[in-house]
């Protein structure tokens, strides 16, 4: 578990330990680097921006410094809004049903806002919303939560991106734009 500070006190995370890296992904050790998957080279972690200088890392590496000692922040690759949400769309309840989640044993969640100033001051990625904390799902509650926004929001895109091992969930409110992505785990 890791302890972060916030205005109300410190608040006590689990540590994330993604099933599967995707390319854009990125990492920050306890010492402020950040690693980023995909930088130059496909599959491998770089740090950003003394690439050339201090080597790469494998995906095994990354998943040993995330679980290991120290406070290794994982941030997620999330597609720009201006682009299509990765993987298979879950537009039935009985696709999303039927979604292969193992061999993950659950998921946390990601969220992103997008309002219509930001998107006009030239944002394309939105805004992480900092009243959500990647705490961890159970598998049904991934699947759950994802019927419940098909029910809600007939609108909403869902996709379900097995080889990164993610669920996406895209709907708009008024003119915000959110952005959920639902990273399988370990």
């Amino acid at each position: 578990m890791t302890e972060t500070e916030t205005g109300a006190g410190t608040v006590t995370a689990p540590k994330v330990q993604p099933l599967r890296f995707v390319d854009g992904d990125s990492v920050r050790s306890p010492q402020g680097a950040t690693w980023r998957r995909g930088l130059r080279t496909p599959g491998l972690w770089e740090q950003f921006p003394l690439a050339p200088e201090t080597g790469t890392r494998t995906d095994d590496q990354v998943r040993a410094a995330l679980g290991g000692q120290g406070e290794w922040l994982f941030v997620p690759f999330l597609p720009p809004v201006n682009t299509q949400l990765p993987g298979t769309a879950c537009a039935t309840p009985e696709q999303i049903r039927d979604l292969v989640l193992r061999p993950a044993s659950g998921a946390v969640m990601y969220a992103v806002s997008l309002g219509r100033a930001q998107a006009f001051l030239g944002n394309e990625q939105g805004v992480p919303r900092k009243d959500v904390r990647p705490d961890p799902l159970r598998l049904a509650d991934l699947r759950a939560t994802l019927q419940g926004v098909r029910t809600r929001r007939a609108s909403a895109g869902i996709t379900f991106h097995r080889l990164g091992g993610r669920a996406y969930v895209r709907y708009a409110t008024g003119s915000t734009l959110h952005t959920h992505l639902y990273l399988l785990t370990r």
